[in-house]
């Protein structure tokens, strides 16, 4: 077995490994995704090019790195009241407090159909 193959079948189990990760207790998005990771692998398990088996395999380690750090389960506990699940490896950004005293610039006043020929 190729060293690439190996490496392929790696990250076929690494993205299911993710994605009971990602989705734990949602059934029915893991069960979506794991077909979806089938699909894509056995679409693509005839390619022979290393250059194109390569670029799959990118392709996998970047779709892991988006599903772990970009998702973010929330579940409904109240009719307004949403619990999220946030992980460490979640992509956080800098929450800014919204400033009610800032100062934003005026309205645009054209619109497009009023540009000048």
């Amino acid at each position: 077995m190729s060293s690439l193959r190996r490496e392929a079948l790696r990250w076929y189990k690494v993205l299911q490994r993710t994605k009971n990760d990602v989705f734990a207790g949602d059934f029915r998005t893991i069960s979506a995704a794991r077909q979806r990771i089938r699909e894509e692998f056995a679409k693509n398990k005839d390619i022979t090019d290393e250059k194109e088996i390569e670029e799959k395999i990118k392709i996998a380690k970047d779709v892991n790195v988006e599903l772990r750090s970009s998702v973010v389960q929330a579940v409904r506990k109240q009719p307004t009241v949403f619990e999220a699940r946030i992980t460490p490896d979640t992509r956080k950004m800098d929450n800014v407090m919204f400033d009610p005293d800032a100062e934003l610039p005026p309205p645009r006043s054209k619109k497009c159909g009023d540009k000048k020929q």
